[in-house]
């Protein structure tokens, strides 16, 4: 099931980000650098470019942590359980009760994931998943403050536009995890916030997502999840979610040793030719343990 909470919570656009990052720097770093003194830096010698490319560079990968922590700690503080936290190259996910460390391959995580989980099936979790929500753009805020007084603060030049570009990237995170979007399968934050508290079709699906996500947690079993709350997520407009709802409903039929629809295997396998592989094989991974444990022939071809 933690496949299935990174796959839930890291719903945000930082493709986008990574871009605008960047112009961000192209358009205002040469401002900044002759508002700071360009003339008096001595950018002829190549050590001190390549410093300030560095120093951006990991400026950036820090603008992109202090996101992600937000909302992890957040998560953490809510009594959410970890699941994942990546950034670039850099992984740590759970496995059972420990966390480890690895290295992140791929490229659809670059951007950074902190993913915690319900550990039940509480009628609060909403309320507390809202406040993780709104902790990414939060902390991001935040760092850019912090980066912008630390700019005025410093009396080197190369160390005082490495930090103005941190805020500057900062601001841009928070700018686009708070426009009301969708990317693909992705919504950003303030988006995800909305579907949580506006009443209607998308709260529905959105606690739906909880419930299973809770119910399941208390004991790594399929027997406290609901029909209804998967048949809300199949019914769905969108296809990942109508994905995720069926990959549910044929763990909770072979869990409860009913009848699996053919009708429902044959749509799952169909909507993952338009999902990331690497999810699928994920979900038929699952589906094939729980094959193994509770002694069934797997539905998935080539499991």
């Amino acid at each position: 099931m933690s496949n299935i909470s990174r796959a839930i919570q890291s719903i945000r656009v930082y493709s986008l980000v990574g871009i605008c990052g960047l112009v961000l720097i192209a358009v205002f770093g040469p401002l900044m650098l002759n508002k700071v003194g360009f003339d008096n830096l001595d950018l002829e010698v190549s050590q001190e470019k390549m410093i300030i490319i560095i120093g951006i560079l990991v400026m950036m990968f820090l603008v992109l942590m202090f996101h992600e922590l937000g909302h992890l700690i957040t998560g953490l503080l809510q009594g959410f359980r970890f699941e994942q936290f990546v950034i670039g190259t850099l992984g740590f996910k759970r496995d059972g009760e420990r966390v480890k460390m690895y290295l992140n391959k791929n490229l659809e995580y670059y951007g950074g994931i902190a993913a915690t989980s319900p550990r039940d099936g509480h009628p609060d979790n909403a309320k507390k998943f809202a406040f993780v929500l709104l902790a990414g753009p939060i902390a991001s805020v935040l760092f850019a403050l912090y980066s912008l007084v630390v700019s005025q603060l410093l009396e080197d030049h190369i160390l005082q536009t490495v930090f103005l570009s941190g805020a500057g990237i900062s601001i841009a995170i928070f700018l686009v995890t708070t426009i009301p979007a969708k990317t693909g399968i992705f919504y950003t934050d303030r988006k995800r916030y909305q579907r949580l508290v506006k009443p209607g079709r998308d709260q529905d699906t959105e606690l739906a997502i909880l419930k299973i996500m809770g119910s399941y947690a208390q004991d790594n079993s399929y027997k406290n999840i609901k029909k209804e709350d998967i048949q809300t997520l199949i019914t769905d407009e969108s296809s990942f979610t109508q994905y995720f709802g069926m990959f549910n409903l044929i763990c909770y039929q072979i869990e409860m040793g009913e009848v699996l629809d053919e009708r429902v295997i044959a749509e799952y396998a169909n909507k993952g030719k338009s999902v990331s592989q690497s999810l699928v094989k994920a979900f038929n991974k699952e589906i094939d343990k729980l094959c193994k444990k509770y002694g069934s022939d797997s539905p998935i071809p080539g499991e």
